[in-house]
Order: structure tokens, then sequence, then C-alpha cells
């Protein structure tokens, strides 16, 4: 009888979402991180883009954006097929319909407290370098190009982005450290991952609000949704502010 008991209980634990007790550890995703890099240095999407103003320099962003997407679903496909475990382990399962109003409100929480934070940082360290999306946006000159950046920008990238940082990295983050240190773990290398000193604490704050709402909800969609939606309302804001 407590067998049964204690099997039923396994089984409940591995089904859920963050799983408890994850197939997969940090430093495997690290190097499947690192592959993607070498990969990425191989075909020379590493480079800084040149030309974002023009044409021919949106149409490279978009297609190295496009490119690295694809590169991560391909390597992250293949990883989960090694060890024989469904993707709903990464958080892909469907969440309750308050938790899609609860991302679309860190949305914005995210642009108005990131952004709040960042002008502050801006103000006392300087004025960084502005980032590439932020180029090619400014640049854009058609409506046709600010379709497809946000569709890469508030669509694509938030989801490559949320698979692994959120998907692959807080399950065994929050299994080896807890709940809390899990989530500032995990929001920190999301931070350090994008290679910017000055942003570097604007993006631990927004890591922290999109690890927290995966928690949460159970679920990687709201922790999508308010990604996506933190990075179209900046998108229009720079389109509308050019």
């Amino acid at each position: 009888m407590e067998e049964k008991t204690s099997n039923k209980a396994s089984d409940k634990a591995s089904k859920e979402i963050p799983p408890r007790r994850p197939a997969w550890n940090v430093w495997q995703g690290l190097f499947l991180l690192l592959i993607i890099y070498a990969l990425e240095f191989f075909f020379g999407w590493l480079r800084t883009p040149q030309e974002l103003d023009q044409l021919e320099g949106f149409f490279r962003y978009l297609t190295v954006g496009m490119g690295e997407a694809l590169l991560y679903l391909v390597i992250l496909l293949g990883f989960f097929r090694l060890i024989k475990r469904p993707l709903r382990e990464l958080g892909l399962v469907r969440p309750l319909f308050r938790y899609i109003l609860l991302g679309l409100l860190m949305g914005v929480f995210l642009l108005v407290a990131v952004g709040l934070l960042g002008n502050f940082l801006a103000n006392l360290l300087g004025t960084p370098a502005p980032q590439s999306f932020t180029l090619v946006l400014v640049g854009a000159q058609y409506d046709w190009q600010l379709i497809l950046l946000i569709l890469l920008g508030g669509v694509i990238a938030p989801i490559k982005e949320e698979v692994f940082f959120r998907g692959l990295f807080y399950p065994p983050f929050r299994q080896e450290y807890g709940r809390g240190k899990g989530i500032l773990f995990t929001a920190g290398l999301f931070a350090l991952l994008h290679f910017d000193v000055v942003r570097f604490l604007p993006l631990l704050v927004g890591g922290v609000v999109l690890t927290w709402l995966y928690e949460k909800s159970g679920s990687l969609w709201p922790s999508i949704i308010a990604h996506g939606t933190w990075n179209t309302l900046m998108a229009l804001m720079v389109w509308i502010q050019r």
C-alpha cells in the first residue's frame, strides 16, 4: 500500500510543470548553448550587423534572426529526442485563461518598470549604444518592415528565449537551489547572455518577472506572452518616436 502511494506521488511529481525532477541538468543546457554559439560563429551570425538602416542590412538581420530561431529549435528537438522526454516538460502546456491575462499585464509592467530603471541607469552611467533591433527599426522605411520586425521581436524571439531560459534552465536550477535562488539564477543567466553591462540590471529584473510567471502559471505561454508584449510595445514606441 505504501509502495503504491509512493509511486503515485512520484508520478504526480514527474508530471508537474516545471518538472520537479527534470531529466536534464544545467551543464547540459550550457553545452547546448555552446553548440549553438559555435554554429552561429561558423555561419558568421555573431558578427555585428552592418548598414541596418538600408534594405540589405534589414534583410540580413531578419535572415539571421529567423536562422537563429530555427537553429535553437533543431538543437532542442534533437536533445529532447536523445533524452526521450516530451517537449511539454519545457512548459509548453496550455495555461489557465487568467494567466494569459496576467502575462499581458506583466508585459505592460515590464515595459514601464524596466524602461524607468534603464533610464535611471543611463543617466547615472551614460547612455549605452543602441541595440541592433533598435537600429534596424529606426532605419525601417515601410510598414511591412515594422510588421516583420514585430513578428521577429514580438513572437519568434520571445518563444526562442523563453523555451531556453525558462523552459530549459529554470527546472534544474530550481531542483538544485529551490524556487527563490532558481528564479534569480535563471534571470541572471538570461541577463548575462545578452552581453550588455549597462542593461544587465534591467534585464535581470525582466528575467525575474518572466521566470516567476512560469513558476506561478505552470506554463511557458504566459511568460512568452509577457515577453512578446514587452518587446512589441517597445518596438511600437521606437517606431512612433523615430
